[in-house]
């Protein structure tokens, strides 16, 4: 009993760390609103059952019926998050309205029932035996929840398995799978209310912590994928900075938009958005090459060529040795304002043309690569 306590705690402030972290994000999107609500109050629920809390509550009020009847009510509030969520993700208004009467419905229904029973009790479902008006209460608690379980593990079900949004699909897979495991906790539910198995009471505090953390995974999926996102930008910066560094300092203009800065504060403290950044850093060092390349003559070109015939290097990456050879020695010579009167051939389209902005990334940092090599097989060779 004390471990499964434990599990609760930590799972309830794991929880409440996921909703507050995505509180500011979510009304944005009406599909991350349902979302993030039956989350919010799915784990007010689970908070509300926890042991310690009702001890406290009921020290300090004395009321632990309503501690109970607070706990359901959430639990309804939730079924009609989910409700409001699935609605949302088929694009009907419409069901979305009789949704949200029906859940009005099943609260008063609830209350009215609670109200009419004039006992107090502690809302166990065990409590309802002998009962007959709190196992109506019971039943339709169950049902509302079982019946909205259903209807959002089916859409789940359809749209998680086709689209090409991976976040999308990912958090609806996990959503899905949560309240998959919500519906076999109200099937336990169901089950006590006729017949006390003692197992059952065992599994079901587990069933609900693992029900909501793989909901709380499902709202912060674009979280991470927006984490993934700015780390992949930061791992470009961070490689393509040597390049980006030595050619804007070697050109004999101006082709940045703001002042270098140390390589650390770049990524610490970027200017700009990340993505706008990457952006930035890759056109300053496109500008660089086209300006360099006109310092540069035919013969510099063929001489990379042969120098890079001698080094093992793949097929598919020679284009990216050889300009970074060629952009060695263009820095290494400190070209002077005004093209090189050598150059007579037009640049190599393999430099500077490569279909898409992913695909030039991939080509820059090929070169970034090339020229550490080049410049230790340059350094030993002479």
């Amino acid at each position: 009993m004390a471990l499964s306590v434990w599990q609760e705690s930590v799972g309830t402030i794991l929880l409440w760390a996921a909703v507050l972290l995505r509180a500011p994000f979510v009304f944005r999107s009406p599909q991350q609103r349902g979302l993030w609500l039956a989350v919010a109050t799915a784990v007010a629920a689970m908070t509300l059952n926890l042991p310690p809390v009702v001890t406290v509550i009921s020290d300090q009020f004395g009321q632990g019926h309503a501690v109970g009847l607070a706990r359901n009510v959430c639990g309804v509030v939730s079924a009609a998050a989910v409700l409001y969520f699935v609605a949302e993700m088929t694009a009907r208004p419409r069901l979305r309205r009789w949704y949200l009467r029906g859940a009005c419905g099943v609260l008063a229904a609830l209350l009215v029932i609670d109200t009419a029973n004039g006992e107090s009790h502690d809302h166990a479902v065990t409590a309802a035996e002998g009962s007959p008006l709190l196992a109506s209460y019971w039943l339709l608690l169950i049902a509302t929840h079982l019946v909205t379980n259903a209807l959002c593990v089916h859409m789940c079900w359809r749209y998680g398995r086709v689209g090409e949004f991976r976040p999308l699909i990912s958090g609806l897979r996990l959503f899905g799978m949560g309240t998959a495991l919500a519906g076999l906790y109200w099937m336990g539910q169901l089950v006590l209310l006729f017949f006390p198995v003692n197992w059952i009471t065992v599994c079901q505090p587990f069933l609900m912590e693992a029900h909501g953390l793989l909901r709380a995974a499902a709202i912060l999926v674009p979280a991470a994928t927006a984490v993934r996102c700015i780390y992949a930008d930061i791992t470009i910066v961070w490689r393509l900075w040597p390049l980006w560094r030595e050619l804007t300092e070697a050109v004999p203009v101006a082709v940045t938009l703001t002042k270098s800065r140390p390589r650390v504060l770049e990524i610490l403290w970027p200017p700009v958005p990340w993505k706008i950044f990457v952006y930035q850093k890759v056109i300053e060092t496109r500008d660089a090459i086209l300006v360099l390349h006109n310092h540069v003559g035919p013969a510099l070109v063929d001489e990379a060529h042969d120098f890079v015939s001698t080094l093992n290097i793949p097929e598919v990456r020679r284009d990216a040795a050889v300009l970074a050879y060629v952009l060695h020695e263009a820095c290494r010579m400190k070209p002077m304002s005004g093209p090189s009167k050598a150059r007579a051939v037009p640049a190599s389209p393999a430099w500077l043309d490569h279909g898409d902005f992913t695909s030039e990334v991939l080509f820059l940092l090929d070169v970034t690569r090339a020229r550490q090599l080049v410049t230790r097989s340059r350094a030993g060779s002479s």
